[in-house]
């Protein structure tokens, strides 16, 4: 019987000498996942300096806080031309408006001349757009998650011609770098980042 109790109380002597050490085994995992996600989401999302420059260009996809930002900077004096990347006539119109009802003069919105349907038919269009009319240096708005690829594949698109560009991200956004996780469109869009950019780098599309 006394064995049985001493065998017992053993038991739980090594349970509890083993119980904290497995609770900091574990809280250090959870808080390596947490600073993975949080570098992820930081590399995902640059910003550079505002400047003044030739046009804002806002991609396609936007929601309207694209063009909110360009608005922002029209109005600040820091780009005097709008440039929308073509990809149909029902969202061109209405940036086009939206840009208008914003302060923007009707001879200073642009549409590229390409039509687009990705990030690198977006800098090849701008690209051509920019040389045809002498512009030496443009500020892309886009989402957050798509800045880092998108800077990569414009800078990338552009080296050569002469033609700067810098990125903003909108403000405001749900994807933020401590806790675009907790959001389900995060992780999609994350990883579909991830992958696209790796596409990018060995098939160039």
């Amino acid at each position: 019987m006394r064995d049985n109790i001493k065998s017992n109380s053993n038991k739980k002597e090594k349970i509890k000498k083993g119980f904290l050490p497995g609770c900091l085994v574990l809280l250090s995992l959870i808080l390596l996942l947490y600073l993975g996600l949080v570098s992820l989401g930081a590399i995902l999302i640059v910003s550079d300096p505002i400047e003044p420059v030739d046009a804002v260009v806002v991609l396609s996809g936007d929601d309207g806080d694209r063009l909110a930002l360009a608005i922002e900077m029209h109005e600040r004096g820091l780009a005097p031309s709008l440039v929308i990347t073509d990809t149909t006539r029902q969202a061109n119109r209405l940036l086009i408006q939206e840009a208008e009802d914003g302060g923007f003069p009707e001879d200073e919105i642009y549409v590229t001349d390409i039509q687009v349907g990705s990030t690198v038919d977006e800098a090849q269009a701008v690209r051509a757009f920019a040389l045809d009319r002498g512009w030496d240096g443009l500020m892309i708005v886009t989402d957050p998650y798509h800045s880092f690829r998108a800077r990569f594949i414009f800078r990338r698109e552009l080296r050569g011609s002469g033609v700067e560009v810098f990125f903003r991200p909108v403000v405001g956004h749900w994807f933020r770098s401590p806790s675009w996780f907790f959001y389900p469109d995060g992780w999609k869009f994350a990883f579909l980042e991830v992958g696209k950019f790796i596409s990018y780098l060995f098939l160039g599309r």
